[in-house]
């Protein structure tokens, strides 16, 4: 006769724990809506309208979702002040502290590596500086840029700010037809793929010429540099550097997609 009762009561104790843990499961899965308002209950009903579910539970997650739907509009009420007051709160833009990424410098000029120096035009602040090499390489091989610092905080939206890559002329590339003994330097303004951007790669090409482009991986994959948009570019520089005819270099651009203007 104990058992009897102690095996009712405990089965009904833990119905009660069922049901008090299910009723209202509408609430405690109210993030999974993109309502506004009355959440619970919006997933209480998207919960009974799907037949996934009712497959996948045997029917019991879309029957505690119905029984949990007088309990969940309750608690939806009385949270309706705080759902409206999120709602209507201004959506604020937070520019991300540090978004760094690898560049990789790629000579493919056939002389010796030189440093670079990459800043922002607008106030000469270094953004990163490091060395060519024919295959970079990631980690402490390769330099650092702060995508953020190229992207206007108030604005997100607007174009990112114009940089300047230099290097020393005491190592060129190529022989250069100047005497000027001071840096070579290049003005690029990157395009919206600067935010997606994994990695930077910048192509030190003949004619003392430098392409930079946004890459989709934070590695250097060698396959890059056989894309034939770059490969043109380098056959063309090639070709007026072999002729001495580097002055007319720079009405050669690279034409792809991520390359900076």
């Amino acid at each position: 006769m104990k058992k009897w009762i102690f095996s009712a009561l405990s089965k009904q104790l833990i119905c009660a724990i069922l049901f008090v843990q299910l009723a209202g499961c509408g609430t405690l899965m109210r993030g999974e809506s993109s309502e506004k308002v009355y959440r619970g209950v919006d997933t209480d009903i998207r919960i009974t309208t799907n037949a996934f579910m009712w497959l996948f539970s045997g029917g019991i997650l879309p029957v505690f979702s119905i029984i949990s739907m007088p309990f969940d509009a309750v608690i939806d009420t009385l949270l309706l002040p705080v759902d409206l007051a999120i709602s209507n709160s201004p959506k604020v833009y937070k520019q991300p502290a540090e978004n760094y990424v690898p560049v990789f410098a790629v000579n493919m000029t056939g002389q010796p590596d030189v440093d670079y120096t990459i800043r922002k035009k607008s106030t000469g602040e270094i953004l990163t500086q490091s060395r060519t090499r024919i295959i970079p390489q990631a980690g402490s091989a390769s330099g650092k840029l702060n995508k953020s610092s190229l992207i206007t905080k108030d604005n997100p939206s607007a174009p990112p700010e114009s940089v300047t890559i230099s290097w020393d002329a005491g190592t060129r590339l190529l022989q250069a037809e100047t005497t000027d003994i001071s840096d070579f330097t290049e003005s690029y303004t990157p395009d919206e793929s600067l935010l997606k951007a994994a990695s930077i790669i910048a192509i030190f090409m003949p004619c003392n010429r430098v392409m930079l482009v946004n890459y989709e991986d934070e590695y250097y994959n060698y396959d890059f540099i056989h894309k034939q948009a770059i490969q043109d570019v380098f056959q063309q520089l090639q070709s007026l550097s072999e002729r001495s005819q580097c002055s007319a270099s720079g009405q050669i651009t690279l034409m792809m997609e991520g390359a900076w203007k």
